[in-house]
């Protein structure tokens, strides 16, 4: 508050009190130079991850920022929710100073898909789980093979990156990946950098455990976040121990010792990460007494292990999996195949199949759609949202249907889905109800994509009833997950010229995205842009000089 004189009682006049407009000036004078400081280390920070090949937002440290808010709003009786989305543009604010470069050259990115049928056929993107488990097992095999065609992020690239510090063979091109033979892999003194995926850190700790000695982990900037006290409890009856070497922090960098008398089963409780679970069933074939998980009925993690156990199976390990136990056997040897089966990105796929419900016509993926759960939510809401499937070997093909009647979404296990199943409500041009949404981030996110559009909506505890209208856009915006930016690449057949200020974000998911949208509406096949090659004749010329 600004100081004022006190009154001169020997016969001047009182000066005169500061106007609520120039008190209202002067407080926004003050706020937008906190919020210029703010944005100076978001943006220090999104720099870090950018250089890194990471998206701009960092999730774990917006979602600990938050708490404060939360914390505050209660206090100075603030609304939660507006103050999430006064958070969320704080951020985006930031974020904008450290666009990438595609975004620089073009302020945003205008999308006006051919409002015309497609007729759409390319090989779609292996599972990213699949892919991850393949490469790890292959690495630790040391086995000759070839995956692809496979969603080549920077999941995967990190993911190799980190076992061939470790002494693997591995490499890709385009869209496969390549294990050449070797020796396998020994952790035992390296540092791995693990990247920001926790899975390539559970992978690397789950085959490190298998020899005595210690070695070294380190990751990015949503790793050196990561909580890792939920590990020890299982880590201690293997006979090893994570050391974090930064005191301030439970994530990484750390140290792992190994060499204890490791237990040949285990109880899993809900606060072990279901993906440490499959990593370590994954590589306890390795471990002297292989390795059983005993736990709940209800347990959550049972779909991943499913796929661990078959890709185990496919190696020729007797693996085993019941309602509430999971068995791997010590095994010497195993048998990769030189070219392992990888079935599709459920998730991913789903969102590039609802585009003929957008734009009529048909959509074609090549490959095996997968047998999870995951993959069957997927399909239900496809159906329910208005599209046609229909699932042959080796493919699955999308066309235009009859949305259902009493229009409700429950995304179930894909929960990624959630905008592309808001995209399809709105589509749907009737009143549609959308439920158990139990990710109050992504929830609030929904409802700002909502309110840009200028589509009437009803709040319930945790999902909304999406009433129908003309849709309108004003300025881009900054999709908050991969998922919002292709379910905005879907409304732009309703309203085109809907614009996106990270398109990148999207090519961080799939790096192929942007090639399929905008070879639309006419594709077989997708090939890479070709690079033109310099006409050294012409660039570089000997003159003779007499």
């Amino acid at each position: 508050m600004p100081e004022y004189k006190k009154f001169d009682r020997s016969g001047g006049s009182a000066p005169r009190r500061q106007s609520l407009l120039d008190e209202i000036k002067e407080l926004d004078a003050r706020l937008l130079s906190l919020i210029s400081r703010r944005n100076y280390l978001m943006g220090k920070a999104a720099s870090k991850r950018k250089q890194k090949g990471l998206p701009l937002g960092d999730p774990d440290m917006e979602r600990r920022i938050f708490e404060t808010w939360t914390a505050e709003a209660g206090n100075k009786k603030f609304d939660v929710k507006t103050a999430r989305r006064v958070f969320d543009q704080l951020n985006n604010l930031a974020y904008a100073g450290v666009a990438k470069p595609e975004n620089r050259k073009l302020s945003t990115y205008v999308l006006s898909p051919p409002q015309k049928p497609v007729n759409v056929t390319f090989d779609g993107p292996g599972s990213l789980l699949q892919s991850k488990l393949w490469i790890a097992l292959s690495a630790a095999a040391g086995a000759e093979s070839k995956m692809g065609p496979l969603c080549v992020n920077d999941e995967i690239t990190e993911l190799i990156k980190a076992f061939n510090q470790a002494g693997a063979h591995l490499s890709w091109d385009g869209e496969t990946v390549e294990s050449r033979s070797g020796d396998g892999i020994e952790f035992e003194e390296k540092l791995v950098f693990a990247g920001d995926d926790a899975m390539t850190m559970f992978l690397t700790i789950a085959f490190g455990l298998k020899t005595v000695g210690k070695f070294k982990i380190a990751g990015g900037p949503i790793l050196k976040q990561y909580d890792s006290r939920p590990l020890a409890e299982i880590l201690s009856p293997l006979g090893a121990r994570l050391n974090t070497l930064d005191l301030q922090s439970h994530g990484l960098p750390a140290r792992l010792e190994c060499g204890g008398r490791m237990a040949s089963s285990l109880e899993i409780s809900e606060d072990i990460p279901a993906g440490f679970v499959a990593a370590l069933a994954l590589a306890a074939w390795t471990y002297p007494q292989g390795l059983t998980f005993k736990f709940a009925e209800d347990w959550q993690g049972k779909d991943l292990l499913k796929e661990v156990v078959a890709v185990l199976k496919k190696c020729g390990v007797k693996a085993k999996l019941s309602e509430t136990e999971c068995s791997v056997p010590a095994t010497k040897g195993i048998s990769v195949p030189e070219e392992p089966a990888i079935a599709l990105e459920p998730e991913l796929c789903a969102a590039l199949l609802s585009i003929p419900a957008f734009s009529d016509g048909q959509v074609t993926i090549n490959g095996e759609w997968p047998k999870s759960a995951i993959a069957e939510d997927a399909l239900v809401t496809l159906k329910k949202g208005g599209v046609d499937i229909k699932i042959s070997k080796g493919s699955i093909t999308a066309s235009k249907g009859e949305a259902a009647a009493d229009l409700s979404f429950d995304f179930g296990n894909a929960n990624d889905l959630f905008p592309v199943g808001l995209a399809l409500a709105v589509n749907s041009r009737s009143e549609c109800k959308l439920g158990n949404i139990a990710d109050t981030v992504l929830f609030e996110q929904g409802v700002e994509l909502l309110e840009r559009l200028g589509i009437k909506y009803e709040r319930e505890d945790d999902g909304l009833t999406v009433i129908p209208g003309r849709l309108k856009w004003d300025e881009a915006w900054s999709a908050p997950t991969p998922f919002f930016g292709i379910a905005l690449g879907l409304l732009a057949w309703m309203r085109p010229g809907i614009s996106i200020e990270n398109p990148g974000d999207v090519t961080d998911l799939w790096p192929r995205y942007w090639t399929l949208y905008n070879s639309l509406p006419e594709i077989n096949g997708l090939k890479d842009p070709e690079v033109k090659k310099k006409d050294e004749s012409k660039t570089r010329r000997r003159i003779k000089i007499d």
